[in-house]
């Protein structure tokens, strides 16, 4: 054997297990789940938008739920929507005459 050369099969004891502790905090650093975010209202109106375009027919009880269930594929985190809130936003749209009642549900 050639006494010039390194021997890369040998590492010694304490680099092994420092960079062994140090994959172990990034990978938990990048373990952690990323959060989906809160819709804004402004996201929220467009769905509501999107959804009265395409879904005319259907019953005003499953309309809250099409909305969540659109929002949730689309990456977002719906635990604070309400039902009351998508009403809420629904009717004002439909008093701006940004879209029509589709639903008959508005007065």
């Amino acid at each position: 054997m050639v006494k010039d050369k390194l021997d890369l099969d040998y590492i010694p004891e304490d680099v092994l297990k420092e960079v062994l502790e140090a994959e172990k905090k990034e990978f938990k650093r990048y373990k952690k789940k990323r959060k989906a975010h809160y819709p804004t209202s402004r996201e929220l109106v467009q769905t509501i938008i999107e959804l009265s375009y395409t879904c005319r027919g259907i019953h005003p009880h499953e309309f809250p739920r099409l909305v969540l269930d659109y929002l949730e594929r689309k990456g977002f985190d719906t635990r604070y929507i309400t039902i009351k809130r998508i009403w809420n936003v629904y009717e004002s749209l439909v008093k701006r005459h940004v879209i029509t009642d589709v639903l008959g549900v508005v007065e």
